[in-house]
């Protein structure tokens, strides 16, 4: 049936692992949440949360645009797509491995900006970085059947990224709120960086080796 979607479950949960530990990861939106946590409350920091889910779902949308096209013109050119995207998650891995881990939080500032302010700094910033969309663009193929119908493939992946963006940034929303000076002493080493980083070169190679 060609509406139907192909995507077992043992893949499925390769792409929630991955989508899970992207999220969880200590990059620019997620400072400026903890920040903006801290600076100016949780309720506050939330509506910058929504602005960084925002830019994600743009960026994927983005992604998901410019691949269906290309993966039901050319089964080559999806085939060069899902080897440079494992090449790509195994890049971000060494990366993150080699990353020295400063988490660092901006200083008290007694002028609350509006949700306005809040919501486009954070959607601007999820924009700006162009790793999130090279992210996607590595990342679907992997989890995409070119031979069947995109919207309900794509619609699947992206709100399972979306939701677990939300969740995470969120918590850690909660965390910077909770334990101020506790998650500034632990978050500036190497480990969790480390860690992350073989689970995303761990992943790319299951997925090089996969059909």
């Amino acid at each position: 049936m060609p509406n139907k979607i192909k995507m077992d479950l043992s893949l499925y949960f390769t792409y929630l692992m991955i989508s899970i530990l992207a999220s969880a990861s200590l990059g620019p939106s997620v400072l400026l949440a903890a920040s903006n946590s801290i600076n100016f409350g949780r309720k506050m920091a939330l509506v910058g949360v929504f602005g960084h889910v925002g830019a994600i779902l743009t960026l994927a949308i983005i992604s998901a645009s410019s691949l269906g096209f290309i993966l039901m013109s050319s089964k080559f050119t999806y085939l060069i797509i899902k080897y440079l995207g494992a090449s790509y998650l195994i890049f971000l891995g060494i990366k993150l491995w080699r990353n020295k881990g400063v988490f660092r939080l901006a200083k008290h500032n007694n002028i609350t900006p509006s949700s306005i302010n809040l919501f486009s700094n954070s959607f601007i910033l999820g924009l700006s970085n162009p790793k999130a969309l090279l992210f996607f663009t590595a990342l679907f193929p992997q989890f995409i059947h070119a031979d069947q119908a995109l919207f309900p493939q794509f619609t699947l992946l992206i709100s399972t990224s979306l939701i677990n963006a939300f969740i995470f940034t969120s918590f850690y929303v909660l965390i910077a709120y909770k334990c101020k000076g506790f998650l500034l002493k632990q978050a500036n080493g190497q480990l969790i960086s480390r860690i992350t980083g073989s689970f995303f070169i761990g992943f790319a190679g299951s997925l090089i080796f996969s059909n």
